[in-house]
């Protein structure tokens, strides 16, 4: 059991989680080594600087798939294809493989191009290390994408002007309950998803009828939809 943000997350897998790692800072790869070498349930299969490198490794496992479940990969690099680019060309080589970006960009821009993707996750650098760990248990056991709570809240705050003023009274957690409820989560799949309490899981959804004006769930739900939420 690992403790997250002062909540206990219970990392629920099966097996070895194979992780490449793609950044040109030595600084980061050594900080990502350090975390995730102690981890028992995850495995380090390569370091790469360049996603061009990156590439190769996956052209030459062809067969083996899946070579690696989770690559975390900067955006951008100083020589070679950048992140994003190397998520495109990933797709033809490794298609089960899940991408989480880590980055110093907190430019809204770059999070909605990582999205249009398909990337599985979004981190800031400047967030606890910690966190890399939390997405990559994320993203292989609910197999959804990932953002912290801060990585969301940039993201729903650059579309303020194309969203109703209902959802920005929702606070990041808000959304996140929202999303899962529209795709028809029960309040005890989403209190474990979050890691967080059923009864605060009622809360938020309490909150967000009054916010929302909404009648039931099926309001919520509906809601969620029509905005683009899910």
């Amino acid at each position: 059991m690992t403790n997250f943000d002062g909540l206990l997350f219970l990392p629920i897998v099966k097996g070895k989680i194979k992780v490449l790692l793609l950044d040109d800072h030595k600084v980061v790869i050594d900080g990502l080594l350090s975390l995730l070498r102690d981890d028992p349930q995850i495995e380090i299969e390569e370091v790469f600087t360049n996603g061009e490198e990156a590439l190769q490794f996956f052209k030459n496992g062809t067969g083996k798939e899946p070579l690696v479940d989770v690559v975390v990969a900067d955006l951008r690099m100083r020589r070679g294809i950048s992140g994003l680019e190397f998520v495109v060309q990933l797709r033809s080589v490794s298609p089960r493989t899940r991408v989480i970006i880590l980055s110093m960009s907190e430019d809204p821009k770059d999070i909605h191009a990582a999205v249009r993707l398909g990337v599985s996750g979004y981190l800031f650098k400047s967030q606890d290390v910690d966190l890399v760990r939390k997405a990559i248990y994320e993203v292989i056991r609910d197999d959804r994408p990932y953002m912290s709570q801060e990585v969301l809240r940039t993201f729903v705050d650059s579309q303020e002007e194309k969203q109703p003023e209902q959802i920005r009274q929702l606070t990041a957690r808000e959304i996140e309950v929202l999303r899962l409820i529209a795709q028809e989560f029960t309040t005890a799949e989403i209190a474990d998803k979050l890691n967080i309490s059923e009864a605060t899981v009622d809360t938020h959804r309490r909150n967000m009828i009054q916010k929302l004006k909404a009648k039931s769930i099926v309001g919520l739900a509906n809601f969620a939809i029509r905005n683009g939420l899910v």
